[in-house]
């Protein structure tokens, strides 16, 4: 057999090995309330992993033989079994004749899950995966899992089940969990932001707070944004207030800019007590208009210069380690500022598809252009006019030079955003 067909064939068996482990997973999670008590047996039997390293990720010394004999064999087996039904699989292809399948990869990978689980045992099951955090770091991996993502894995046990890719999260739509949530959204009262916030009670959030503009903010005024902050501690901040008018720089891009340094400013002052396991997350609705061109009068090309004004700090933070920034894409919809063939309720549905499956940027489109602008947004750089944007420029600076670095805001937004004609 030729080397690399080998090779070939012991990355496919890895893969198929752990897609049938992510499989047996997610439903060792749901058989603890199973009627039969083989399957509730298996399902203790990996609990005693999450009791070992638990929800706060740090290792529970009580359950580590535990551990060590039941959940680590347990998964072993798994892998095993998920290796050589991917062998018998390629062995029933009929364009596959078998005697140039031969058994050397199979005999390699199941060595190689058995000597792992081994090492991990004597390890104490404290291996490259799993990692005391204080909090979780950004996932640096859209495909691949690694430490970041399993821990959210323990952190959410119903979801990010990946154990070397995330194809079967992206298949079940467990790459991400809303659940117990506290949320800060901007426009709710409008068409997208409503239903948002129908789509985010769905999904298990604790708690949805509006922030109303004229109320709550204006762009001259966040004075009290930043108490309403402090006593929400909210863990995601989504941006889905909009405007075509006079005023749509100053709503579409400086006031934004704005509510994300308080926002985040919020997050960095709080105490060990009150900090989270995961990364602050700003949400903010974009529009197709960053790709094409206006069409329509004076209003639609102020609105796609607020729009692309804010590009360079968008994607600052979506570079930022410290932050986990998600840019929503949607076409037309149906709203006060416009009429459209989709429903803001699709929409949002469409969002939310995108991002139960983790995406960073989700495109909510039935006009291919939110497919495009990705390219566009994934190589454009955060730059005005060949300056950098730094992302401090978005968030606080620990060091106090930021942008309007005032405890509980400056009386007015930070006039940064302009026209850039590189977009």
């Amino acid at each position: 057999m030729p080397l690399l067909f080998s090779f070939f064939l012991f990355v496919y068996l890895y893969i198929s090995s752990s897609l049938f482990f992510d499989i047996v997973h997610f439903c060792l999670h749901q058989w603890s309330s199973s009627r039969y008590e083989a399957l509730r047996w298996l399902s203790r039997c990996h609990q005693f992993h999450h009791l070992y390293y638990n929800r706060s990720l740090n290792f529970n010394s009580r359950y580590r033989w535990q551990n060590s004999w039941f959940a680590l064999p347990l998964e072993a087996a798994c892998l095993c079994i998920g290796g050589l039904l991917g062998w018998f699989f390629l062995m029933l292809l009929p364009v596959i004749e078998q005697k140039h399948v031969l058994r050397t990869p199979l005999i390699a990978i199941l060595a190689v899950h058995i000597i792992r689980t081994s090492v991990v045992i004597y390890m104490s099951g404290q291996d490259s995966n799993h990692v005391v955090y204080k909090t979780v770091p950004k996932d640096p991996s859209w495909l691949f899992v690694g430490p970041q993502f399993h821990a959210l894995h323990h952190v959410h046990p119903d979801r990010y089940m990946g154990s070397v890719v995330k194809v079967f999260d992206w298949l079940a739509g467990t790459a991400y969990s809303l659940r117990n949530k506290s949320v800060v959204i901007t426009g709710g009262s409008g068409a997208l932001g409503s239903a948002i916030i129908r789509r985010l009670r769905s999904e298990g959030v604790r708690n949805v707070y509006s922030l109303k503009f004229g109320e709550h903010w204006t762009h001259g005024d966040f004075n009290r944004v930043g108490p309403i902050f402090d006593h929400l501690e909210p863990d995601i901040l989504i941006l889905a207030h909009g405007t075509k008018g006079e005023d749509a720089m100053d709503a579409n891009c400086n006031s934004t800019i704005r509510l994300i340094q308080l926002y985040l400013e919020q997050r960095a002052g709080r105490t060990p007590a009150s900090a989270t396991k995961t990364l602050p997350e700003v949400w903010y609705i974009g529009s197709e208009v960053e790709l094409h061109p206006a069409f329509g009068g004076a209003e639609m090309y102020r609105y796609l210069d607020s729009k692309r004004a804010f590009l360079p700090y968008a994607r600052a933070l979506y570079d930022d380690s410290g932050v986990v920034y998600r840019h929503i894409v949607p076409a037309a919809f149906q709203s006060r500022m416009g009429r459209a063939i989709v429903s803001a309720d699709w929409a949002a549905g469409v969002m939310m598809w995108w991002i139960r499956r983790g995406a960073r940027y989700v495109p909510v489109t039935y006009t291919g252009f939110a497919y495009s602008n990705f390219f566009k947004f994934f190589c454009s750089r955060n730059t005005i006019d060949g300056v950098p944007v730094d992302s401090a420029r978005v968030r606080p600076d620990r060091s106090g030079i930021g942008v309007g670095r005032q405890r509980h805001g400056a009386s007015s937004s930070s006039d940064v955003c302009r026209i850039n004609p590189a977009l």
